[in-house]
């Protein structure tokens, strides 16, 4: 089957918005980080490579792992 990684994704999507899976959304941002530092380009507005804007690009990989914490912080009740 092709692009079954995406179909997967899209499924479980669909699933922790259903369940209100709020830990998804961590685990979500840590896969795409995975792939991203791999890939060296991030998709958010527009396509963003490491080798033309590094600053730009490890700023996102910065926040986007900030979020990932943020979220599992907040899933395991550390934050309150």
């Amino acid at each position: 089957m092709k692009k079954w990684k995406t179909f997967l994704a899209l499924t479980l999507l669909i699933l922790a918005i259903y369940f209100d899976w709020s830990c998804f959304w961590a685990i979500f941002i840590l896969i795409g980080l995975v792939h991203v530092i791999k890939s060296g380009e991030i998709h958010f507005v527009e396509a963003v490579k490491k080798k033309e804007t590094p600053k730009l690009f490890w700023s996102m990989v910065v926040i986007w792992s900030f979020l990932a914490l943020y979220s599992i912080l907040n899933y395991l009740d550390i934050l309150t």
